[in-house]
């Protein structure tokens, strides 16, 4: 792997870390300093809105199924007949 890619990965996986570190981590002195906080708004606006709203299942009949009848057709292949048995052992 060439030396600027090594040293790219790197600096993003320790960016990403050291994000994670600070945005777990801060804290304000006071209740108001939280709605100017851009990593706090960035925080709460990804939350997904907690919704308990479910739809009615409608059961509906869409068809009969009838079943036909099943009518099996034999038949005898030629090559089945002729086959030789196993070899005698003398």
């Amino acid at each position: 792997m060439r030396a600027w890619i090594r040293w790219s990965v790197w600096l993003c996986l320790s960016l990403m870390l050291w994000t994670a570190a600070v945005e777990s981590t801060h804290t304000h002195p006071s209740p108001s300093e939280v709605a100017t906080c851009s990593i706090c708004a960035v925080a709460h606006t990804a939350r997904p809105a907690i919704t308990a709203a479910h739809s009615t299942p409608v059961f509906v009949a869409i068809g009969i199924y009838r079943e036909g009848s099943v009518v099996a057709k034999a038949h005898v292949d030629s090559s089945d007949l002729g086959i030789r048995g196993p070899p005698l052992a003398i």
